[in-house]
C-alpha cells in the first residue's frame, strides 16, 4: 500500500470514528448496530496497523507517525461507550432516524477511501 493510501485510510478511520463517537452520545446509545460498527472499525484498524507494518515506507519517521496515529485511533475506538443492554432500535420501533442507519453509514464511509 502506498504512503498516500495509508494516509487516506487514517483520515477515513478518523472520520468514521468521529461519527461513531457522536452516535454514542445521542442517537444510537442503545443500538446493537453501533456495537457492530465499533467491532468493524476495530478490526479494520488492526488490519491497517498490519498494512502499515508491512508497507515499505522509506522514511522511518513517517512509518512511526502512521503507527502512532493508528494506535491512537484504536485506543479511541476501545473507549467508545456502548450500552451494556443493546438491541436493534428499528426493530423495537424507537429509532428516530427513519430508514437509514447512521451507525452502518459511518462505517460505510470507509468504502469510499481508496485502498491502493
Amino acid at each position: 500500500m502506498t504512503t498516500e493510501a495509508l494516509e487516506n485510510q487514517l483520515l477515513g478511520y478518523r472520520a468514521a470514528l468521529g461519527a461513531l463517537e457522536a452516535l454514542t452520545r445521542d442517537i444510537c446509545v442503545n443500538c446493537i448496530t453501533l456495537e457492530a460498527a465499533k467491532t468493524k472499525v476495530e478490526k479494520g484498524l488492526k488490519k491497517l496497523a498490519r498494512d502499515i507494518e508491512a508497507a515499505s515506507i522509506p522514511c522511518a519517521e513517517t512509518k512511526g507517525s502512521f503507527k502512532s496515529r493508528a494506535d491512537a485511533l484504536s485506543k479511541a475506538t476501545d473507549e467508545l461507550k456502548i450500552a451494556d443492554d443493546t438491541r436493534c432500535q428499528k426493530t423495537a420501533g424507537v429509532c428516530r432516524m427513519g430508514t437509514a442507519c447512521f451507525a452502518t453509514s459511518a462505517v460505510d464511509l470507509l468504502k469510499i477511501v481508496p485502498q491502493a
